[in-house]
């Protein structure tokens, strides 16, 4: 079979797909990320993908030598579904084909799972290599969320025990908890361990984030990851502000459209253009200046019956959001000078860094209950994968593949 340069077959003449379809089917050896709409055919172009490569004459595979994840049970059964159909009607057009015969028999065995479940399996396999009983449990989640608050609890009791009533937890609840109970500043713990879940290295993210408050100076603070996240966001609501002006235009220029307002939502557009363009210089005060500069003029007024008062609003709308973009960028945003964030920075990073110190303490614990209990967590069930696939010598930033790795992938 001939071949494109990266690509599986070569699209047959008459195909039921289109060319951006067979492109995610048929790309070859890279990562590859496809997103498309709901209903826009992602699960067949799957299927297709699969099949393609189970059937291909020069590098055929096993069916049970691929990991198909999906995020339900139900979508993990109909994808399996979906790929014995194409085995059975690849089959039909190759009733001789041994290889697509044994791939129906490997089927039930395939790993066409959800993430969670092929968690399940590597902890269950491996599950010594961590130090974990293999009688393990997953908890209901009653049950975590009742482990979770007296683990806290406790943890909460043994620490105001020790500091006192003038102690870091003290000056935490003083600042992040309620008027009459810690009640919020048990929130933001959860939260944080919650969150800090969701990445490779918990602990290692939630020091550097504290890190991350220890600014020494306003010209440290333009250069932080602050700034340049601010940055970013502002880009992105200063271009939506241009999207809806620029659509508001449009409805302008239609029939019945208030034509007399078009030259100042041009004016406004470019102003808002004129903001955009500030951010990419390095000054809060050639930022603050341009926002302070930035000004929407009057509408005119559309006279006689030539104008649809439906689409006059419409503008209006448009036009309104747009200026509350900009009014809120300046007065949440710029109201303050540099200086003045990189100070409140400073006062807050010692709180940040026993916040975020609390919050491993308490992951430390919560660890230790589970296991006293023989329970695990769908968040263990990722992190003890993790910890069973990656090498004890794997750092932050550089993951070594541990010997489980390695069987995995020589599957």
């Amino acid at each position: 079979m001939n071949r494109e340069p990266g690509l599986w077959p070569v699209k047959p003449e008459r195909s039921r797909w289109t060319d951006e379809q067979w492109a995610a089917i048929a790309a070859d050896g890279s990562h590859l990320l496809v997103a498309a709409a709901a209903g826009s055919g992602k699960t067949a172009v799957l299927v297709e993908r699969i099949i393609s490569r189970i059937a291909d004459p020069e590098r055929p595979l096993n069916v049970d030598a691929l990991l198909v994840a999906t995020f339900t049970k139900a979508a993990a059964a109909e994808m399996k579904e979906r790929i014995r159909h194409a085995l059975e009607e690849a089959l039909e057009r190759a009733p001789d084909s041994r290889h697509l015969e044994r791939q129906l028999a490997l089927l039930p065995r395939a790993s066409v799972t959800t993430l969670h479940s092929f968690c399940l399996e590597v902890v269950e396999r491996y599950a010594p290599l961590i130090g974990l009983d293999p009688g393990f449990r997953i908890a209901n989640e009653t049950e975590a969320e009742l482990l979770r608050m007296d683990t806290l609890d406790e943890l909460f009791e043994e620490t105001y025990e020790q500091e006192g009533d003038s102690g870091t937890l003290a000056r935490l609840a003083d600042r992040f908890g309620g008027e009459r109970s810690d009640e919020p500043l048990h929130r933001l713990v959860l939260e944080l361990h919650q969150f800090a879940g969701s990445h490779p290295w918990p602990e290692y993210w939630l020091r550097e984030m504290a890190g991350r408050f220890q600014v020494q100076d306003a010209a440290d603070l333009m250069h932080s990851l602050w700034v340049r996240s601010l940055l970013q966001d502002a880009r992105l609501m200063l271009q939506g502000a241009i999207h809806q002006l620029r659509a508001g235009l449009r409805l302008c220029g239609e029939s019945g459209g208030p034509e007399p307002y078009a030259d100042t939502l041009r004016d406004d557009a470019a102003s808002v253009e004129a903001l955009l363009s500030a951010l990419e210089n390095d000054s809060w005060t050639d930022w603050q200046t341009a926002f302070a500069g930035c000004s929407f003029g009057r509408l005119k007024p559309c006279r006689g019956d030539d104008y649809d008062p439906t689409l006059q609003e419409r503008v209006k709308g448009f036009r309104d959001a747009a200026k509350k973009t900009v009014a809120r960028l300046s007065e949440e945003w710029l109201v303050r000078s540099p200086d003045q964030y990189a100070e409140e920075m400073r006062l807050l990073a010692p709180d940040m860094e026993a916040l975020t110190g609390l919050a491993i303490t308490f992951g430390e614990r919560y660890e230790t209950a589970k296991r006293a209990k023989g329970l695990l967590d769908f968040s263990d069930l990722e992190h003890y994968a993790l910890r069973i696939l990656r090498d004890p010598a794997s750092v932050p930033g550089h993951s070594v593949p541990s010997a489980a790795a390695a069987d995995y992938r020589n599957r």
